[in-house]
């Protein structure tokens, strides 16, 4: 059986959310939409979502980096 990698790229996009994530698997989001369109609230599921370097760890949400295909 032959393994070829996915050729489709893996996309960034910036998310909010709460500091504390659940330990559930899904959560409930704001994504940028980028483009200066608006964003919009998207249930993801909790594991594809890393804390970004932008995120200033102050106040109740944080920013996100979440990616999907």
């Amino acid at each position: 059986m032959n393994s070829f990698p996915d050729p489709t790229p893996l996309v960034t996009i910036l998310a909010i959310g709460p500091r504390e994530l659940p330990r559930t698997e899904m959560i409930e989001v704001w994504l940028d939409a980028g483009s200066g369109s608006t964003g919009q609230r998207v249930m993801v599921p909790v594991k594809r979502l890393t804390r970004s370097d932008l995120d200033r760890g102050e106040g109740a949400t944080a920013l996100y980096e979440y990616e999907t295909h």
